[in-house]
C-alpha cells in the first residue's frame, strides 16, 4: 500500500497490496500532569514493566516488526528503558517532538521515517492494549483511516465515536460534546491505521486550534467525508485501554496481573490463590510448579517445572533449576539448581549460587556465596563473599565475619567440612577439605585439610577418631 506519490492524488490505498505489515508510531511525548508524578507517564511501572513496554510488547505480539517511538517529556529516560526492555524482534527507532503542540503535531514528527506504506498510529499509554487488538484493526478492509473503538460502562474523559447510519462521522472530545454526544458509550480506543500518503497529507493540513494545538481525531472527519473512514470495534471487558492518573494505574495493575495468573494457570502452573498472588509480566514459570498464597515473582525471575513456591514468599530476579522449595523467603539476583530448599525467613541476597541439593534452613542469609552441591546450611547462619564446597555441613548460628569496616573479605569452606554451630569465621580464611570448627569457635587463621579448629580465639586440635 502507499505506492502513490502523496503529491499526485488522495486515491485511497490499494485494497489488494499487504506486503508487509505496517510502521508503528508509538506516541510517548505527554507529560501525563494528571498522574501527578515527577516520572513520566510512559515510565510509570506495571507488574513489572514500564507502561510503554507493554504497548511495545503487544503490538510486537499483534504482528508489528518496526516502530518509531515519538518522545518529548523525558524523552532521555523514555528512550533508555525502551532500549532496555523493547521485545528484541522489534526494530525500533526514535523522534523527539520538540514543543506538546498535540498529538496530530507528534505524529508528524515520524513522517520522514514511515513516509511509505501504511501506518499504525497508537497512543503510548494504553497499557491494556492486548495483541488481538491490534490484529483486529491490522485485519479490518483497507480504508484512508481505520480506528478502534469500544463499548464502555464509563466514556467520562474519553473521546465519542459519532455514526451516523452506521458508519463513522466523527470522533469528538468530551470537552467539545454537548449532552447528546456525552452519552454515548462508544469510545476512541488510541489506535489508528492509516495509509502513509493520505495521512501525512492530511495532517499537515490540519488547522491549529487556539492553543496551536492539533489532533488526530481532527483527520477523523476527513477521511469521513470522503467516506474514507472506518470504526473497528473491540473489546473492553476491563475498560479503557489507557491509564490517565493513579486510580487507572491501580485498575490496570490488577486486570494486567489477572491476565497473567491465567496464561500461567493455563500453562500448567498451580496457582492456589490468584487473587495473592503478583507475577510480572517478565516472569517465567515452570509446568507443575504450586504458586501459594502471598507470594510475589517479580524482575526477571524464571523458575523451572515442579516447583514449590510460598505461601508469602518474594522471588526478584531469581533463577531456579527443577524440583526446588522456597517457603516465606526472599531472593533477590540468586541462581538455584535442581532440588534446593529455602526455609522460612531466610534470605538470599545478589551473588548467590546454589549447586544441587543444597538445603537452607530458617532464618539465614547468603550473599556473594556459592554453595556447592549438598551443602547443609543451618538456620540464623549467615554466608557472605563466600565460597562451601560440596557436602559440607554450616551449623547454625555460623557466620562469615566478611567486613572489615574499611573492606570485604572472602571466606573459602573446602568440601566435606563440619562448620559448628555459632562459629565465627573472620575474612579472610580458608577452611581445608574435611576440616572441623567446634561450637562456638572465633578462627581468625587457616585451618589445614582434615584440621579442627576450637575456642576463642580457635587453636588447632586433634581430630577425635571414630574407633568404632
Amino acid at each position: 500500500m502507499g505506492t502513490t506519490d502523496p503529491a499526485d492524488s488522495d486515491q485511497p490505498p490499494d485494497p489488494d497490496d499487504h506486503t508487509s505489515p505496517p510502521t508503528a508510531v508509538v506516541l510517548a511525548a505527554g507529560r501525563g500532569t494528571r498522574m501527578r508524578s515527577d516520572v513520566p507517564k510512559p515510565l510509570q511501572p506495571l507488574t513489572g514493566r514500564p507502561v510503554l513496554l507493554h504497548v511495545l510488547h503487544a503490538l510486537r505480539d499483534g504482528g508489528v516488526r518496526r516502530a518509531v517511538v515519538v518522545t518529548g517529556h523525558g524523552a532521555e529516560a523514555v528512550e533508555t528503558a525502551v532500549r532496555a526492555g523493547a521485545p528484541a524482534d522489534l526494530a525500533v527507532d526514535f523522534v523527539r517532538q520538540p514543543a506538546p503542540l498535540g498529538t496530530a503535531h507528534a505524529a508528524l514528527q515520524a513522517r520522514d521515517l514511515a513516509a511509505d506504506g501504511e501506518v499504525l498510529i497508537v497512543n503510548g499509554d494504553l497499557a491494556l492494549l492486548r495483541p488481538e487488538d491490534v490484529c483486529a484493526v491490522l485485519s479490518a478492509p483497507p480504508s484512508c483511516l481505520t480506528l478502534a473503538a469500544a463499548r464502555v460502562p464509563d466514556p467520562a474523559g474519553l473521546g465519542r465515536v459519532c455514526r451516523e447510519g452506521g458508519r463513522l462521522r466523527a470522533v469528538v472530545e468530551e470537552a467539545d460534546a454537548d449532552a447528546a454526544t456525552k452519552a454515548i458509550d462508544e469510545v476512541n480506543v488510541g489506535i489508528y491505521r492509516a495509509d502513509a500518503a493520505w495521512l501525512w497529507r492530511a495532517l499537515t493540513s490540519l488547522p491549529a486550534g487556539g492553543s496551536d494545538e492539533v489532533y488526530l481525531t481532527d483527520a477523523v472527519a476527513n477521511a469521513a467525508d470522503r467516506g474514507e473512514a472506518a470504526a473497528v470495534v473491540v473489546d473492553a471487558p476491563d475498560g479503557p485501554l489507557n491509564v490517565e492518573s493513579r486510580r487507572d494505574l491501580a485498575r490496570a495493575e490488577r486486570v494486567l496481573r489477572d491476565r497473567i495468573n491465567a496464561r500461567w494457570m493455563d500453562a500448567g502452573v498451580t496457582i492456589v490463590d490468584p487473587a495473592t498472588t503478583y507475577i510480572d509480566a517478565g516472569v517465567v514459570v515452570g509446568e507443575e510448579s504450586r504458586i501459594e498464597p502471598g507470594t510475589h515473582l517479580r524482575g526477571a525471575t524464571a523458575l523451572g517445572r515442579r516447583n514449590l513456591v510460598g505461601p508469602n514468599a518474594v522471588l526478584i530476579d531469581t533463577r531456579t533449576g527443577d524440583g526446588c522449595a522456597l517457603v516465606q523467603c526472599r531472593s533477590e539476583g540468586a541462581v538455584l539448581a535442581d532440588g534446593v530448599d529455602v526455609g522460612a525467613f531466610s534470605t538470599l541476597r545478589e551473588g548467590t549460587v546454589l549447586d544441587a541439593q543444597v538445603h537452607i534452613g530458617t532464618h539465614a542469609e547468603t550473599k556473594n556465596a556459592h554453595l556447592h552441591r549438598g551443602v547443609q546450611m543451618g538456620h540464623f547462619s549467615y554466608l557472605g563473599d563466600a565460597e562451601v564446597g560440596a557436602d559440607s555441613n554450616i551449623g547454625a548460628g555460623a557466620i562469615t565475619c566478611n567486613f572489615d569496616g574499611a573492606r570485604k573479605h572472602r571466606t573459602t569452606i573446602g568440601a566435606g567440612c563440619f562448620i559448628g554451630s555459632d562459629t565465627l569465621l573472620i575474612a579472610p580464611v580458608t577452611i581445608g577439605d574435611g576440616a572441623a570448627t567446634a561450637a562456638g569457635s572465633v578462627v581468625r587463621r587457616d585451618v589445614p585439610a582434615g584440621g579442627l579448629a576450637a575456642g576463642s580465639p580457635a587453636r588447632m586440635r586433634r581430630r577425635r577418631r571414630d574407633t568404632s
